[in-house]
């Protein structure tokens, strides 16, 4: 499933900064921790929202996380 990480704003909690596309089965929860290695930086993110979006026959999700 098509899955995209995003900064997760600490107050508002709304998406931020988009940090990688991935291709994954992987059944990503609240609390779940990651770090993603893109562009030279590493950055660690606390999963705080997933959303998954149905269109067409297709499944695709959004992950929003804290930095850590």
């Amino acid at each position: 499933m098509k899955t995209a990480f995003f900064e997760a704003d600490p107050f508002s909690g709304s998406k931020g900064a988009h940090y990688v596309t991935i291709e994954s089965d992987y059944r990503w929860e609240k609390g779940d921790e990651v770090w993603i290695d893109e562009g030279g930086r590493r950055t660690k993110l606390r999963i705080t929202w997933v959303h998954v979006t149905v269109k067409d026959g297709m499944a695709s999700r959004e992950l929003l996380g804290l930095k850590l």
